[in-house]
């Protein structure tokens, strides 16, 4: 494993969570204490609550999408910058008709050993250590999703519901 290359060269993995709509691919590069990845994630992309014991830094490079910490609700466009603090619930959705790209950066690393094409940025005679590596925790969150996504949405959670319904069709 080199400790550079080109994007050109990683391969492209999957989404690990179970997603509500849509799809989204990844690029994702690690060391030992963090992790980077380019994340594309479709119009309707929406993924479900979930949480790791890793700061997250997110930084929109195309497109735009919502990111839900917590109770709250925020439009991210080309340019912004969130962060997501360990152990916070949080989620994403692309209401858009395009995709959207996204820079994220997780410390500690998330499990890179349960991520289709992640890649290793190490000298040739480094040894990698993972053992800080965390899992994303997609089970057990008791939060309503719907709840939050209509009142940042300025909805209420029955016209978010027939919108989402309608969609469907």
């Amino acid at each position: 494993m080199p400790i550079c290359v080109n994007i050109d060269d990683i391969e492209e993995g999957q989404n690990v969570l179970q997603t509500r709509g849509g799809a989204m691919s990844t690029k994702m590069v690690y060391g030992n204490d963090c992790n980077m990845m380019i994340a594309v994630r479709g119009p309707g992309y929406h993924s479900h609550p979930h949480t790791h014991d890793a700061e997250q830094i997110n930084y929109v490079t195309a497109g735009e999408v919502w990111v839900f910490i917590g109770d709250r609700g925020f439009l991210m466009r080309a340019g912004d910058l969130c962060r997501i603090p360990r152990n916070a619930v949080h989620w994403a959705w692309n209401r858009s008709d395009a995709e959207v790209t996204l820079i994220e950066v997780h410390a500690p690393a998330c499990d890179p050993l349960i991520r289709k094409g992640a890649f290793g940025l190490y000298f040739d005679d480094e040894t990698p250590d993972l053992s800080t590596a965390v899992d994303t925790v997609r089970s057990g969150i008791e939060v309503d999703p719907m709840e939050i996504e209509a009142r940042a949405l300025g909805m209420t959670v029955d016209e978010l519901t027939a919108e989402l319904a309608a969609a469907a069709k």
